[in-house]
């Protein structure tokens, strides 16, 4: 059964995994993690805010389509995904690039999937009588 996924878990599932990969990277791997011009580092705090700003406004976007095809919702997804990932090839170096790519592709996935609105529908059907 499709049970609906709080928000405040997806934001909670999306902010950890996006610092699990700041972690393995910058301490860990030593990555020096800097994007745009000038270089700016990427610190994780930086990392969970913006992953909760996003989960936010995903749940504004879920909250407006709730009434559409469960399709538009992936395809804003794609589509906000695709664009949000022209934002890592400011970084400063190969393992920049790498470690804002993986960073984006979680925290879209996570919030794409914690928030499909097909979830919500399932248990907010009338029973039949």
């Amino acid at each position: 059964m499709n049970r609906p996924v709080p928000v405040w878990l997806v934001a909670v599932a999306a902010t950890a995994l996006a610092l699990a990969v700041w972690v393995l990277a910058v301490p860990v791997a030593g990555v020096d993690l800097e994007a745009g011009t000038p270089p700016q580092a990427v610190e994780a705090v930086a990392v969970a805010v913006t992953t909760l700003v996003v989960t936010l406004a995903a749940w504004g976007v879920r909250t407006v389509l709730r009434r559409r095809a469960p399709v538009a919702w992936w395809v804003i997804c794609a589509v906000v995904l695709v664009v949000s990932l022209l934002g890592p090839l400011g970084g400063t170096s190969p393992a920049a690039v790498g470690t804002l790519v993986a960073l984006h592709l979680v925290v879209g996935t996570t919030v794409a999937v914690g928030l499909d609105p097909r979830r919500t529908r399932a248990t907010t059907a009338v029973p039949a009588r």
